[in-house]
């Protein structure tokens, strides 16, 4: 038994306690003013909160000029080797959690297989494993293509022999394609929904990249757990109505199009041309739906270009600066980021029964979001990491 002595916050009471955390099995067994007797203690400095998550991540992307070139001119072998690495840095980031929403022939799903294993160290993996498109679609160099109810049926059921703990539906067109018009409807209601009835089955949670209006209306009727982006079409008061009764959570992910402007005349000329028209779209869209009471998650769409490997840290203080509450962005990377999971009965809070995944801040996230920039400790299942 070991008792964790500092000053914790959890994010759904926003409460802070002082005192002992004490953790058993890897999980929070207790919240006392004094550690139990016979206990290791452990002093963490700082403001404690639970281990952020990424909600939107591309382990085997490399956040550089064009991570799509990237993917084409490196073996699956370098390409999982550097992914090695970018896990052991989103434990130095406090993140002990990602879920990655597309990788090349899935091979994310190693990356989570791995971590769970024992092989590599790493955060918590929830891998996709390769996205479902139509033919032609978004994403298809590295998807699977599907077509009609029954084709996607059979890709989920795929994704989910591969080992897949999540399902990403292309349901508009994209950035990073050439060729594809981005924010134009892909998948219909109809497609989507036996892909995400394939993932309910196994308890797997589900993810929609959708740009457009009429994509995010269809994904969120189909029932999709997450919308991704949400960057294009000015929104209506049904989208907002659909995701607050479905319980459906937005990923911005504004370090995406960031990253892309901040890139103009070295990345890809065709993807600037696609952002550059609806970046502050895409703020306005996850400002209105956070205002109309959706739940936002945090999300970097890390992997994309200059969108590097960990970028969390960023995404956090994005969101501030769009008018989050301070104490919203928290729940952004913890609690609601953890329903995105599909674990919200384990991760994101500091609570007895939660998983001990911790990390110790230089700074009070509540009264200022570059905190996030500064981790001290990270523990992940009650272990204090080097």
């Amino acid at each position: 038994m070991k008792s964790f002595k500092g000053t914790f916050l959890d994010p759904a009471e926003q409460d802070v306690f002082v005192g002992h955390l004490t953790v058993e099995d890897g999980k929070i067994v207790g919240l006392d003013l004094h550690p139990p007797a016979g206990a290791e203690v452990v002093e963490l400095p700082g403001v404690v909160v639970p281990g952020l998550i990424d909600a939107h991540v591309h382990l085997t992307m490399s956040g550089g000029l064009d991570p799509v070139r990237d993917l084409d001119e490196m073996s699956d072998f370098i390409i999982l080797a550097r992914a090695a690495g970018y896990l052991r840095a989103y434990l130095r980031a406090g993140v002990t959690a990602v879920r990655d929403l597309g990788s090349r022939a899935g091979s994310a799903i190693g990356l989570a297989q791995a971590v769970e294993r024992g092989f590599l160290p790493g955060p918590r993996v929830v891998a996709a494993g390769p996205v479902i498109t139509p033919t032609g679609g978004h994403g298809w160099k590295f998807g699977l293509e599907a077509d009609g109810p029954e084709g996607v049926r059979a890709a989920a059921r795929q994704v989910f022999k591969l080992g897949a703990g999540a399902i990403k539906f292309m349901a508009t067109g994209g950035v990073m394609t050439p060729g594809v018009k981005a924010g134009a409807e892909m998948f219909d209601e109809e497609e989507m929904r036996v892909g995400v009835r394939e993932a309910e089955k196994r308890g797997a949670v589900s993810a929609a990249h959708a740009q457009g209006l009429a994509g995010i209306k269809n994904a969120v009727r189909a029932g999709v757990r997450t919308i991704e982006h949400g960057a294009f079409d000015s929104w209506d008061e049904e989208a907002f109505l659909l995701m607050e009764r479905q319980g459906t959570v937005l990923v911005p992910t504004l370090s995406a199009p960031d990253g892309i402007l901040q890139g103009a005349g070295r990345v890809p000329d065709f993807m600037v041309e696609k952002t550059r028209p609806i970046a502050e779209r895409h703020r306005e869209n996850a400002l209105e739906a956070y205002r109309a009471g959706v739940a936002i998650a945090a999300g970097t769409d890390a992997g994309t270009p200059l969108n590097p490997h960990p970028n969390l840290a960023r995404e956090l203080e994005l969101l501030a600066e769009l008018g989050l509450e301070l104490s919203d962005v928290l729940l952004a990377a913890t609690t609601v980021a953890a329903r995105a999971l599909g674990q919200e009965d384990e991760l994101g809070r500091i609570a007895v029964g939660y998983r001990a995944d911790l990390v110790a801040l230089d700074g009070d996230p509540l009264s200022d979001a570059s905190a996030y920039g500064r981790p001290l400790r990270t523990v992940l299942n009650g272990e204090v990491l080097p």
